[in-house]
């Protein structure tokens, strides 16, 4: 069977975007203990779209804070449904906390989008007039940026952190040394007072 080109092309990518949709969109049902808090995270790089939305079940209200690797970045307080968006000013581990201000427990279902799982590309297909397999491509690219600038940010994690380590182990072999040259100094030192000391008692 010969598929259409349009759909053949949806087919062939499908799979690929279905990878990469993996890591960048998480949606998830969770209770939350009376007056107790649980927190998700999320790698982000810089410069990337960052959707976090929260729903709690039952007509009850919960609080959401946002937080960055450096700052709150959006809080809100006791509403059953909170959403907000915004665009990373740094890279790294992004957190969203969600607090229970009730006694009982609450079901909350969570949505955190990242890059282009992030984006309304219905609204984009509308806007730019595109097709489903354009839509399709724009996706893949987005992830596909997204995906290089996370290469790019864990690299630069990794320099620095071997860097670290290249120093602290430096340190270490420095104080083993300084540590070796002292013990010798403080033995020769003791062996010439001892020698001096019987010399002057005349035991030797």
């Amino acid at each position: 069977m010969r598929l259409p080109r349009r759909a053949g092309l949806a087919w062939l990518l499908g799979p690929l975007l279905a990878g990469l949709r993996a890591a960048g969109a998480i949606k998830l049902t969770v209770t939350v203990p009376g007056n107790e808090k649980k927190c998700f995270g999320e790698q982000a790089a810089k410069q990337e779209l960052l959707v976090c939305e929260i729903e709690a079940h039952g007509n009850k209200k919960v609080s959401m804070r946002v937080t960055s690797p450096q700052a709150t970045v959006f809080s809100d307080h006791d509403r059953e449904k909170i959403k907000t968006a915004f665009t990373t000013t740094e890279a790294g581990a992004h957190w969203m906390c969600i607090q229970n201000e009730d006694s009982e427990p609450t079901d909350v279902t969570i949505t955190i989008a990242v890059g282009a799982e992030a984006k309304d590309y219905s609204q984009i297909a509308k806007k730019e007039h595109l097709e489903d397999t354009a839509v399709l491509l724009r996706k893949i690219e987005e992830n596909l940026k997204n995906y290089h600038k996370n290469v790019l940010y864990i690299r630069k994690r990794e320099e620095r952190m071997r860097k670290t380590n290249d120093s602290t182990a430096f340190r270490v072999i420095c104080f083993c040394v300084f540590n070796v040259a002292l013990m010798i100094a403080v033995g020769g030192w003791q062996m010439l007072y001892f020698k001096r000391f019987f010399r002057s008692k005349k035991i030797i």
